[in-house]
């Protein structure tokens, strides 16, 4: 396996995919020195590999706003991607086509179909993940798994130094002893591994199931099937010694509704954009204006959360999924014509910042009485997707009422 590793053409595939992932970076990354003396370098890591004396700098430990994650050096973050590509090659066909996270299996966007297509057969529901999943991966449990279908006595102490790493942090260095790295290319399909014992359990218990990453859904048509379901997940996760998230764990009928993967399911469907999904944006949004983020970088984002908002739902209507969206985009003050040219107005409703009505009519035309009409609103948050005749308005949700507060209300010959 190691000589697969170290060949040409994945060490290449490996490089090209380090030089998009680390185009943007700083001038001092060391991913400059690697790309300008890349011929020279290539053979010096396949000497290494294949007399299996390669080893791993230590991590670079990042503290983001509401994670944190580790920096491979750009040689380290090749090798494990070569790693990676040869590993997902060999362990692909044994992993459970239900993990949606694996290259090649649909990722999030056809976990949701699914979940959507089954709900109408199913009456009760199981939706949890794990808690600090990839901090909580035990090495040992780990490492069996890997044994399992690995050989290499080379490749198996690359893997071990992967889990073992050192990781620097503000001038300390650290043994990780349990847990994987975030923000490593190896990092999802180890996590993939680690829970086969669960994928193999749930399907042969004749139940719909599927799996992004730690979250998962489970659905059942009686109340016995899936608790029965149930105790044989705790069992599993017992034995892996990870345990379910206890605020992200709903358990009860689909009517009730549950979140999963950033949309809201219930027993009629896909109803929405799960709420959690929705306070994110707007907190992104609102961290990038006070960031001093420019007008077009602003307008890109809520562009492409707008498209991943809509789009990859396949048959389903989108309608509820498009005027989830606007409302969202509202809340943070961006309309259509926002998103075409942002203003300064960002997120300007109250805080000491421009009034609403000077904001509103910044960003959309007036109607014939001088005001704005919300029917005009819902069009431009809407991106055209609600029809200037539907009842738009009915359906705005409180902060949207409040941004929109001292606007003249809609006529019939606004509505026309």
């Amino acid at each position: 396996m190691m000589e697969e590793i170290a060949s040409e053409e994945v060490l290449e595939l490996a490089y090209r995919w380090l030089c998009k992932q680390r185009r943007d970076s700083h001038a001092n990354n060391d991913v400059w020195d690697l790309r300008w003396r890349w011929p020279e370098i290539r053979p010096i890591l396949q000497r290494r590999l294949l007399a299996g004396t390669y080893r791993f700098e230590a991590v670079r430990r990042y503290r983001l706003p509401g994670e944190t994650v580790e920096g491979w050096s750009s040689p380290d973050a090749l090798v494990l991607k070569a790693v990676a590509i040869v590993l997902s090659r060999r362990l692909g066909p044994h992993l459970s086509g239900r993990c949606y996270h694996l290259a090649g299996r649909g990722g999030a966007k056809a976990a949701v179909r699914d979940v959507a297509q089954r709900l109408s057969a199913n009456t009760y529901g199981f939706r949890t993940d794990v808690k600090r999943y990839y901090a909580g991966i035990d090495h040992e449990i780990l490492f069996s798994q890997l044994q399992k279908h690995i050989t290499d006595s080379r490749v198996l102490a690359l893997l071990w130094a992967y889990m073992r790493r050192t990781i620097y942090d503000d001038g300390l260095f650290e043994d990780v002893t349990k847990g994987i790295s975030l923000g490593c290319p190896l990092s999802p399909l180890m996590a993939a591994l680690y829970l086969k014992p669960l994928d193999d359990a749930m399907a042969d218990g004749g139940l719909f199931y599927a799996r992004f990453m730690d979250d998962w859904v489970i659905l059942s048509p009686t109340r016995w099937k899936l608790r029965k379901a149930i105790r044989r997940v705790n069992a599993i996760l017992a034995e892996l010694k990870v345990q379910k998230h206890p605020d992200k764990t709903f358990i009860g009928r689909i009517s009730r509704g549950f979140d999963f993967l950033g949309y809201t399911f219930s027993s009629v469907g896909l109803t929405g954009i799960a709420r959690r999904t929705v306070e994110r944006f707007v907190e992104r949004a609102g961290r990038l204006y006070e960031q001093g983020a420019g007008e077009e970088r602003i307008g890109q984002y809520v562009r492409r959360w707008l498209r991943w908002a809509g789009m990859g739902l396949g048959r389903f209507d989108n309608r509820r999924i498009n005027a989830a969206a606007a409302e969202a985009v509202s809340v943070v003050g961006i309309g259509r014509a926002m998103q075409r040219r942002p203003t300064a107005a960002l997120v300007s409703a109250g805080g000491g910042r421009p009034g609403v009505r000077e904001t509103a009519q910044s960003l959309w035309p007036r109607d014939r009485s001088g005001g704005l009409s919300r029917g005009r609103i819902a069009w431009n948050l809407s991106g055209g997707r609600v029809g200037r005749r539907s009842n738009f308005s009915g359906r705005i949700s409180s902060p949207l009422r409040m941004l929109f507060a001292d606007l003249p209300a809609v006529t019939s010959e606004d509505e026309a």
